[in-house]
């Protein structure tokens, strides 16, 4: 994997994976939701967050019918 970070010894084969990597290493958090105000690091996290406001749960466990705003949480019910 062509693609090193400096901070630590993870490596990626992609050049965006990398810069969404080092964002972890920073204290900067650009990313701010508009209804509860709290900032993320990145924009993914912000969009994943974004669903507990909106009350979006698109992920259903096939045996009970549940539903979670995130796969690893019916991933984690699954179990």
């Amino acid at each position: 994997k062509p693609f090193a970070c400096h901070e630590c010894d993870q490596t990626f084969s992609r050049p965006h994976n990398l810069k969404s990597h080092q964002a972890t290493h920073s204290s900067e958090r650009p990313f701010q939701c508009e209804v509860c105000l709290h900032h993320f690091r990145r924009q993914h996290d912000l969009k994943r967050h974004q669903k507990l406001h909106t009350g979006e749960r698109p992920y259903v466990c096939k045996t009970c019918s549940r539903s979670f705003a995130r796969l690893d949480a019916l991933n984690r019910h699954q179990r």
